[in-house]
């Protein structure tokens, strides 16, 4: 089976347009009339080949508008990257005996919960899994109900694990990621 090459980026650039590019990102755009004489405007970004978006416009304000918008959004697409990096780079702010719960599972709702034994650095805890106790009120439907944590009754060995600083997360494994406990129980699912 032959394959054909992609279009170049010239491929897609009307004929006749005029260049705009944004100094403060990788946005450009071509403005130009349509074949109905309308406004009309192209935007690409970076090194990519197709179009982020091609319309024409009732009037030039609306086009006006678009293009701005476009340059806007590749702004914070620039900037977000070194934003987001650095809020993970934060202090965590957990303390010894914090608690915290994983809800994971798939037509089930597990819970399992974990508590801070050790500050390991800037972005690093040591936890241990403890044991749970039922927070039921008896009227829960069928194959439901709360649990809440038993502090110090460690069940699991201590799992050195990192710290998102943005998110104040501790992931555990590939399944459960582990979120600050508020203190109120929390609604587990069985399945038959």
């Amino acid at each position: 089976m032959t394959r054909f090459a992609p279009f170049p980026r010239d491929f897609y650039i009307p004929k006749g347009s005029v260049k705009i590019a944004d100094r403060n990102s990788d946005g450009v755009v071509y403005v130009y009339r349509s074949a109905k004489d309308r406004p009309a405007a192209m935007a690409l970004h970076g090194e990519a080949v197709k179009p982020d978006w091609h319309h024409s416009f009732a009037n030039e304000a609306t086009r006006e508008h678009k293009i701005r918008a476009h340059f806007e959004g590749r702004q914070r697409a620039a900037s977000w990257p070194a934003e987001h990096r650095a809020e993970r780079k934060q202090p965590h702010g957990f303390e010894v005996g914090h608690i915290l719960y994983a809800s994971w599972g798939y037509e089930q709702t597990n819970i399992d919960f974990y508590q801070v034994t050790r500050i390991i650095g800037a972005h690093t805890v040591e936890v241990r899994e403890v044991s749970q106790i039922a927070a039921d009120t008896g009227n829960e439907p069928w194959m439901t109900g709360k649990c809440l944590p038993k502090p110090d009754g460690f069940t699991g060995e201590p799992l050195r694990r990192r710290v998102n600083g943005r998110s104040k997360t501790v992931r555990i494994d590939k399944v459960r990621t582990a979120f600050l406990w508020d203190g109120r129980p929390i609604n587990w699912t069985g399945y038959a």
